[in-house]
């Protein structure tokens, strides 16, 4: 039998496996060379390889790059560990003059993982989770003219952010960053989001109707293409995301094809009239929470055809400068400088490094207080809003966000002191000091008004991880570390995930409303039973289904008139029998009815609660309608929905937070049939309310109102922990974002970790084991290293691999630990230095790859 001279062998424990019994067929294979199939030779990095060699020789490995990272005198046994760049590699024995004798491979795979057999590595699953969570595999492909793009969210702004964690496990970085160059829009801009006619979104008509005049609207065949109108960061997003995806690929062609249009998109805020602000030169917006896309609903809010807090009037709307847009702005200038150096034009590089530093200084002037950024700054000195909050005194998220975009350390230190304060003087109830803005907004944004939730008040699940990111990088490990052991409780604390937000306060539930009824008696035009006539119509004027003859008893007779305690409200039922048979007001398009009605108030009122109900033969959802007409002539409107605020009145059904059955009984005919309440909170208590109109379903049926009673606070819902509003797999990515960068400390100073910096910061989350793979998927490069600390030893051990040329560490210290005695690479000394950040030391030292290397650093 012709011999083979090498094969691998893995094995578990002590296997052995007979060279002499491999069948001949598998020893012939590729001129007599030993193939093992790749599929079982599958391995991590630092696993251990066992070589059989049966002729001397100089036995050889090389990575996926060529590279050879092991040379060792061959044996009859012979054991390496696997290193370098992933992909398959090359095992060969060399004879003496360097030519191959023989050869086999194996595939070197090395996923993202951060594993320490505990806290670190649940909270590692809970992101992880969190993430992949979008169908399982944590991306969606979006068809646009017969091609596919794959992106994880279909926002610029939310798919930018999911892809600070994503990106080490999904390489689709690339998806949305094409599809917005290929449809940017003539003058530079860029979409806020795309969608299509058949999407979650709901369809595009209402964005056709409300921002297709104003141009910020585009449809193309079946996918349509949105511009948020007071949105000023989509275009700073897509060069940030362009850049991820660049740095984590390599692919310096799609890079310089993709250049010239992130910088269009950086001139278009620069230059645009609604974009600019001339007299701050800086980025401006309408007034909004943070950098959210809906704006302030108050006296300087012109009125526009459909959702004015959405859109923008020329030549009305009142703009002013939100700190949060020009911090990122900055950040993308100076991304786009990198790239125009890669390609060495360095005029164009250094025009946008300036515009950058100019930003900077001029944001710095303008909303820097010594503590954190000034929330907004109206453009308009005359502008004097009424929002019930000292607004200097308010912190928004956007400083989390900001401590990351390349600030001066002064600054980000004093944000970074600044939440380190809060959290010592939080509301009750609150989980943590990470506030969409803080204090919230006592008025001033209609249906965003709810206090300590989402964006007025809310925890901002998703920027958690961006202050524990900061805290590392700023020499605050040990509240880095303090921040991620309280993500890791909320998570675990609801549902095992990220939220995107989290309720900011609970405080104790208030005292019970003051119901005060509202006198219908000279509007009714309905009775309660079938009875009727003279005028007044029958209970929903029921009738047979052949509209003939009405049916005796089908009514609502059994409800109790007078006043009523129905479901803990306090109604007013009118007894037909002392009010000629009128009972309930009755809105319908059928013949005799009124469309519409006024009913006085002239009082204040924090919520309107409402016993009503609607017939079974309402075409649509819509029921009704009501409107808030105030004293000061001002007015406010809402559908009153099928569902959601009433029911059929027969076997009625309807259970929510703010509506359900007030009463059922039976009837005649019927052995259920009942009525509901529904509460509104009243979007303007500080007014007095004249009255309130109410309109018929347009489409058809009856809608009945039997009871309006005015409570003297809005509705009080006991909250839930977790909040509500984006993405939560934005929330999950960047709390994995400060796993990796942060306290793993692993960050790509080149492409594709062709050049890595790694800053272990374990010892400031007591972590004394950890196997750490962070892995880029747009390119397969990877680091990896083991690290040990031995307090009895008093060393550090760090064991190193990866795919890239050059590392560069930077090593914390435990605590109180103040010089290092040496450093060493094998039995050679590594040359070091000691750094301090803030009062935290670490030593610093350089290596090259892809050999493995062990390290070993001993502290005094």
């Amino acid at each position: 039998m012709n011999q083979k001279k090498v094969f691998i062998v893995w094995y578990t424990g002590l296997f052995f496996l007979c060279f002499s019994a491999l069948p001949e067929r598998l020893l012939a294979q590729n001129n007599n060379r030993l193939i093992i199939p790749a599929s079982l030779k599958v391995v991590a990095p630092f696993e251990k390889i066992d070589v059989v060699c049966l002729d001397a020789g100089i036995l050889s490995v090389k990575d996926s790059k060529g590279r050879e990272y092991v040379r060792l005198n061959a044996g009859p046994l012979v054991a390496f560990n696997a290193g370098g760049a992933a992909g398959m590699q090359t095992v060969s024995v060399l004879d003496k003059a360097g030519n191959s004798v023989s050869s086999t491979t194996f595939l070197l795979e090395a996923p993202t993982n951060i594993n320490d057999g505990g806290k670190i590595k649940e909270l590692f699953d809970i992101c992880y989770n969190g993430m992949i969570s979008e169908g399982g595999k944590g991306f969606r492909e979006f068809k646009y003219k017969g091609k596919g793009y794959n992106m994880y969210v279909s926002w610029d702004l939310d798919n930018n952010n999911v892809m600070n964690g994503i990106q080490y496990f999904v390489p689709h970085g690339n998806g949305l960053t094409d599809l917005l160059r290929e449809t940017q829009r003539e003058d530079g801009m860029i979409w806020s989001f795309v969608s299509t006619n058949n999407g979650s979104l709901g369809g595009s008509d209402y964005y056709k109707s409300a921002y297709a005049p104003i141009h910020f609207y585009r449809e193309d065949g079946d996918a349509f293409f949105v511009r948020q109108p007071v949105d000023n960061h989509s275009d700073y997003n897509y060069v940030n995301m362009f850049y991820k995806h660049w740095k984590a690929s390599g692919d310096n062609e799609w890079m310089q094809k993709t250049l010239p249009s992130a910088a269009r998109a950086l001139d278009y805020c620069f230059s645009n009239s609604i974009r600019w602000s001339k007299r701050f030169q800086l980025l401006k917006r309408p007034y909004c929470i943070d950098s959210w896309d809906f704006q302030v609903d108050d006296e300087y809010t012109p009125a526009a055809p459909i959702s004015p807090t959405m859109v923008i009037v020329p030549g009305k709307t009142k703009y002013g400068v939100f700190f949060g847009d020009n911090t990122g702005y900055y950040e993308a200038c100076n991304q786009v400088a990198e790239m125009y150096d890669s390609v060495n034009q360095k005029e164009k590089a250094a025009a946008y490094r300036q515009r950058g530093a100019d930003i900077l200084k001029n944001i710095e002037k303008l909303s820097w207080n010594g503590k954190y950024f000034t929330h907004f700054i109206d453009e308009d000195a005359t502008v004097k809003r009424k929002l019930g909050v000292d607004e200097k005194s308010q912190i928004a998220q956007g400083n989390m966000y900001s401590i990351n975009r390349g600030l001066p350390h002064e600054i980000n230190k004093a944000i970074i002191q600044t939440y380190r304060e809060l959290k010592g003087k939080l509301p009750v109830g609150s989980p943590g000091e990470w506030y969409s803005i803080y204090p919230p907004f006592e008025k001033g944004f209609g249906s965003h008004n709810a206090k300590w939730q989402y964006m007025n008040g809310g925890i901002a699940g998703h920027a958690i991880g961006e202050l524990a990111r900061g805290a590392y990088e700023n020499g605050f490990e040990t509240y880095g570390s303090d921040i991620l052991e309280r993500l890791l409780a909320i998570g675990k604390r609801y549902s095992n995930k990220i939220w995107f937000s989290y309720t900011g306060s609970m405080p104790a539930p208030p005292p019970a409303p003051v119901f005060k009824t509202i006198d219908i008696t000279q509007l009714a035009n309905m009775d309660l039973r079938d009875t009727g006539g003279n005028g007044v119509f029958t209970w929903m004027n029921a009738t047979k289904s052949d509209n003939s003859l009405r049916v005796a008893g089908n009514d609502m007779r059994g409800l109790p008139v007078g006043n009523q305690m129905l479901q803990n409200i306090k109604f007013n039922v009118i007894d037909p029998d002392k009010n000629n048979r009128k009972a309930v007001i009755g809105l319908s398009t059928l013949k005799g009815f009124p469309t519409e009605i006024s009913v006085p108030v002239n009082d204040v009122a924090g919520s309107v609660y409402l016993l009503h109900s609607s017939s079974d033969n309402v075409p649509s959802n819509v029921a009704g309608a009501i409107t808030f007409e105030y004293a000061d002539g001002s007015h406010a409107s809402q559908y009153l929905m099928k569902n959601k605020h009433v029911a059929n009145w027969w076997f009625p059904a309807l259970q929510t937070e703010r509506s359900g059955v007030a009463w059922f009984g039976p009837n005649l005919k019927s052995t259920k049939v009942g009525v509901c309440w529904a509460v509104l909170d009243n979007p303007f208590p500080e007014k007095k309310i004249s009255k309130l109109m109410f309109n018929a379903p347009l489409e058809g049926g009856i809608y009945a109102l039997l009871g309006i009673t005015l409570a003297d606070k809005p509705f009080y819902i006991a909250p839930t922990g977790e909040s509500f509003g984006g993405p939560d797999n934005w929330a999950a990515a960047n709390g994995m974002a400060a796993l990796v960068e942060g306290l793993a400390g692993v960050k790509n100073e080149g492409l594709a970790f062709n050049k890595v910096a790694i800053s272990p910061r374990w010892s400031s989350a007591a972590v004394d084991s950890v196997n750490v793979t962070i892995n880029l998927p747009a390119s397969n490069g990877y680091i990896a290293y083991q690290y040990k600390n031995n307090s009895a030893a008093r060393t550090i051990d760090l064991y190193i691999t990866g795919s890239g040329n050059q590392l560069k560490a930077h090593v914390l210290l435990p605590k109180n630990v103040s010089s290092v005695s040496s450093v060493t690479v094998g039995n050679k000394s590594l040359p070091y230095k000691i750094s301090t950040v803030e009062d935290s030391k670490y030593v610093d030292f350089a290596l090259t790859l892809p050999s493995l290397q062990k390290v070993a650093i001993r502290y005094q």
